[in-house]
């Protein structure tokens, strides 16, 4: 799939609800379980920190978003960990496995260490055996697991916990 990956902009954000809110109906692959406005996501990118890293995938051809991938420091107030960032993925439904997330990736892994970053960090739901192995295909490792670590529509949820050095 020939894609064009860039940096979010306030005027993507309908774009990025409209991939984002069919995920997090579905219910499967995400711990987010509120579905999002376009005032939600403007405000997201408005208020992206400065080393952030937000990509999007678009078809080459047209306007349609396929993916998203984020990194946002693991902590804004502590100095000590300025190098870690956590990473955040999503392909749209029906779209998984061609490659978009392996695309973003590699965009992504060289912004995040222009930025600053030398380690991410994924936290993925521990029943989303897809996603578990598309980080691990992407050079991450399992360091653990979060035993009922989010609360998604009233039921506790096990995370993985994974990392990956950018060298």
């Amino acid at each position: 799939m020939n894609l064009k990956i860039r940096s979010a902009r306030e005027e993507d954000a309908a774009a990025v609800v409209d991939l984002l809110n069919p995920i997090i109906r579905d219910g499967r692959f995400t711990i987010m379980d509120r579905e999002l406005s376009t005032e939600d996501q403007i405000g997201f990118i408005r208020a992206l920190p400065e080393p952030a890293v937000y990509h999007l995938a678009f078809d080459s051809g047209s306007s349609e978003l396929y993916g998203l991938q984020e990194v946002l420091p693991l902590c804004t107030d502590e100095s000590a960990f300025r190098h870690v960032g956590a990473i955040g993925s999503f392909v749209a439904m029906g779209y998984r496995g061609q490659g978009i997330g392996r695309q973003l990736c590699e965009a992504t892994f060289l912004a995040a260490q222009g930025r600053g970053y030398r380690k991410l960090m994924a936290n993925i739901r521990a029943d989303n055996h897809q996603a578990l192995g598309f980080y691990l295909k992407m050079g991450f490792r399992i360091i653990g697991t979060a035993r009922d670590h989010a609360l998604v529509a009233g039921r506790y949820i096990d995370e993985i916990l994974t990392e990956r050095l950018l060298l």
